[in-house]
Formats: structure tokens, C-alpha cells, sequence
């Protein structure tokens, strides 16, 4: 196909009208570059990280606070989250080890407040601050905050359900009264995954052998309702984890993509049993993991499905609670064409309401920026976003660490009525 300045050239054969009209056309395109928005001028392929933060930055700021409150990101340094804060660009902070290193529980808490600060007035809502503190292996905020052994352990010996009850909740009041007095309002634990027999081949990062309670839906379902409920007390929420379930998954989706090939029957007989009670009797959250639910998608990771989280979470259980992803930068999206951006936008589209970034702050810019492409290109359900927003400020109201008592607005959510027979 011939471009504008050769099919000038052939109507004007002279070399001076050649001139010209190449001169007028690089006007032309110069003043439409000029005169597009900042956000709106870079194409998806390969865009540099700098080009997509400053297009980031120069979106509407009503456009940038929509999508942003949906995410939560971690940081190296707290100067990293400034210009976001001031634009209302996170939902929320997402702390780990390397932020709490050497640092007092007065000193963290501090910046915490510091997050809060920023954010007051430019967010839609009260700002998430986020850790994963299970206990045992994964205890990010530990130190400041005292160590304990991971609660499966904990319960490991243990016979009576009397003993397990006053374990567990000492064990989840421990944790929440540190969480509470640092600001932190979002914790991702308990596991509720059933504990592996055996360890995972190639396991690096997972190690689901150490974190798992139990290989007992039952004994899980007690000890996770104890913890959550402990938790929401102080006014920090639980999130379940990791849906739909990593005890049959071969693969390590830190490192890669996985599938996990069990049947429905098999994980409605087990695998599920804990996710659907803790729905149905505490405030929880869910986190969705990155493995493909073959039994329902087997083409898109469970954490990008429409079919697993509106299909099946949203619709069959009638869940209603937060959808949090797994952290995106794994293996498992990494290696998936489109990567971090692509998979934000699929995951946000499928009826998730929280995209997790948990390693450095820059790598926002990717999914923002695919965000607000989407959004262009209109490939957003603008319904699904309201009600996504809606869960968004129910839940941000209800824990935002204001007091330390329970809200009175806030009741025991009812089983959905498939579920009361096993909640009961």
C-alpha cells in the first residue's frame, strides 16, 4: 500500500511539489501529535517503561483513580509511591520483608500513616496496606513483629476442638492486635489449600507442605473461621488462599504456568469444601491463583478466567466478598503472551476487584498503562466495574482502622442456601 507522501509525489511529479508536500504532511502529523493527549499517544508494542509512566502520569485524573483503586502494588522506597498517592493511582500498599528490614514497629507504622496521608483526598476510598503474614515460613513482618511457628504446626498434636479454638485464636489476636498497631488492614492468610502429602517436585517458592494447615477440610474450616473472625475484630481482613486450590498443582506457578487437572466432583468433594464455608461464614477475601482450572477453562490461568470468577465464584456461589489476585509478576504470567498488562486487564474484565504487585512499584506503569488502553479501546463491562467499586467501598469501610471493635453494620454474612447444609 503506498503511503500519503508517494501518492503525492505521484500527483505532483515536479521534485519542487515533491518538497512541499512532504513538508505539509510532516505538519500535519506533527500537530496532531501535539494536540493528542499524553496518556493516549504511545502504541502497546513495544513501549518503554519510561514513555508508559509518563502517559500514566498525564491521564485523566478521574480516568487514573478509576483504575488505580484497583490495584495494590509493593515498593523499594517510599518516595516510589509519591506521585501515585497525589493521583489517587493505588488502591492500595503492599509491604514485605525488605520494607520492614531493620526498621521498629513505630518507624513503619509511621510510614504507613505517611501512605495514608498522600492518599487522603486524592483515592476513592481509604487506602489498603497489605502484608503476608501466615506465620512459619511466610511471616513478612516478622521482625518488627514477634514470630510465631505457622499455625498448621501450631495445631499439628493437638486432639480436642476446645484446644485448637483457644490456640488458634490466641495465635490470629497475636497477629492482629501487631497488624492493627502498624495500620495494617489487609492480611493474606490463612492458607486453606489441603496440605500436600509430599512435597511438590521443582518447588521453589511455593513450599505448600510448610503453610498448609491440615489435609482436613474440616479441621481447616475450623481453625480459618477462628482467624478470620479474630481478625476482623481489630479490623483487619483475611483472605483465603489460593483458589481454586494448590494441593493437585504439579508446577510451581512462580516459576511457570500450570493446570490443575482435577475433576469438579473431586475438588467439590475436598479441595473446595473450606473456600465454600469460610464464604459463607466469615468476611474473608479470596485470593485467586494462577493455575488453569481445567475442569472449567482449560485456555486462561483461573486468576484471568471469566468462567472461574464470574461463572463460577460470582454466579454458582453467589460470592460476593473481595477477589484478589495472586501476585502477576510469576512465572505463570510472565510466561503468558501479553505478560503483567495483558493479564491485568483479563483479570479486572473476569470480575476480579484487586490486582496484586507485590515486588517493585515501577512495574504499576505496565498495568496501568494496558488499563487505560483497554479502556480506549472499550473492552471494559462498565456494570461490572460499578459493582466491583461497590465491593471496593463496602469493604474499604468496614476495615479501615478507625476503631478496634467490631462494626455494629457489619453482620455475619448468611451461607448462600446450596452451602447451609455444610456450613451447618
Amino acid at each position: 500500500m503506498k503511503g500519503p507522501i508517494t501518492c503525492l509525489h505521484g500527483i505532483f511529479p515536479s521534485q519542487r511539489f515533491q518538497w512541499a508536500a512532504t513538508a505539509i504532511l510532516a505538519c500535519v502529523a506533527a500537530l496532531a501529535i501535539i494536540s493528542a493527549p499524553a496518556w493516549a499517544l504511545a502504541s502497546e508494542k513495544k513501549v518503554s517503561l519510561a514513555a508508559k509512566k509518563r502517559a500514566v502520569l498525564a491521564a485523566p485524573p478521574d480516568l487514573l483513580r478509576k483504575f488505580g483503586s484497583h490495584v495494590i502494588i509493593g515498593y523499594h522506597r517510599g518516595r516510589q509511591l509519591t506521585p501515585l498517592l497525589k493521583r489517587g493511582a493505588i488502591g492500595g500498599v503492599f509491604v514485605t520483608r525488605r520494607n520492614a528490614r531493620r526498621r521498629s514497629r513505630g518507624r513503619l507504622a509511621r510510614e504507613f500513616k505517611r501512605f495514608r496521608e498522600l492518599a487522603k483526598g486524592n483515592t476513592l476510598r481509604p487506602l489498603w496496606i497489605a502484608t503476608d503474614q501466615e506465620g512459619g515460613l511466610v511471616a513478612h513482618l516478622s521482625p518488627p513483629l514477634r514470630r510465631q511457628k505457622s499455625l498448621g504446626r501450631k495445631l499439628r498434636r493437638v486432639e480436642t476442638a476446645e484446644e485448637r479454638e483457644e490456640i488458634t485464636r490466641n495465635f490470629a489476636e497475636t497477629q492482629a492486635v501487631g497488624l492493627s498497631e502498624l495500620g495494617v488492614n489487609l492480611n493474606f492468610a490463612p492458607v486453606v489449600d489441603l496440605k500436600p502429602k509430599k512435597r511438590l517436585r521443582r518447588d521453589r517458592r511455593t513450599h505448600l507442605i510448610r503453610r498448609a494447615i491440615s489435609n482436613d477440610p474440616d479441621l481447616i474450616i475450623e481453625a480459618a473461621e477462628t482467624y478470620c473472625n479474630a481478625l476482623a475484630s481489630w479490623r483487619v481482613l483475611c483472605t483465603l488462599k489460593h483458589f481454586p486450590g494448590l494441593e493437585g498443582v504439579k508446577t510451581d506457578t512462580h516459576i511457570r504456568q500450570a493446570s490443575l487437572t482435577k475433576s469438579r466432583e473431586e475438588l467439590e468433594a475436598a479441595d473446595w469444601i473450606p473456600f465454600w464455608s469460610l464464604t459463607a461464614t466469615t468476611p474473608a477475601a479470596m485470593m485467586i491463583g494462577h493455575a488453569k482450572l481445567e475442569a472449567v477453562d482449560k485456555d486462561n490461568p483461573a486468576s484471568a478466567s471469566s468462567s472461574v470468577i464470574t461463572g463460577l465464584l460470582r454466579e454458582e456461589w453467589d460470592y460476593d466478598g473481595l477477589i484478589i489476585t495472586d501476585d502477576l509478576d510469576m512465572g505463570a504470567i510472565n510466561r503468558r503472551p501479553g505478560g503483567i498488562g495483558k493479564a491485568s486487564v483479563d483479570a479486572l474484565r473476569a470480575g476480579v476487584d484487586i490486582i496484586l504487585l507485590t515486588a517493585d512499584g515501577d512495574l504499576v506503569y505496565h498495568v496501568l498503562y494496558a488499563m487505560l488502553k483497554a479502556h480506549e479501546r472499550g473492552e471494559f463491562n462498565e456494570s461490572a466495574l460499578a459493582e466491583s467499586r461497590a465491593r471496593l467501598d463496602k469493604h474499604a469501610a468496614r476495615f479501615s482502622p478507625r476503631t478496634q471493635l467490631w462494626p455494629e453494620d457489619m453482620p455475619i454474612p448468611k451461607p448462600a442456601p446450596h452451602r447451609s447444609a455444610r456450613v451447618e
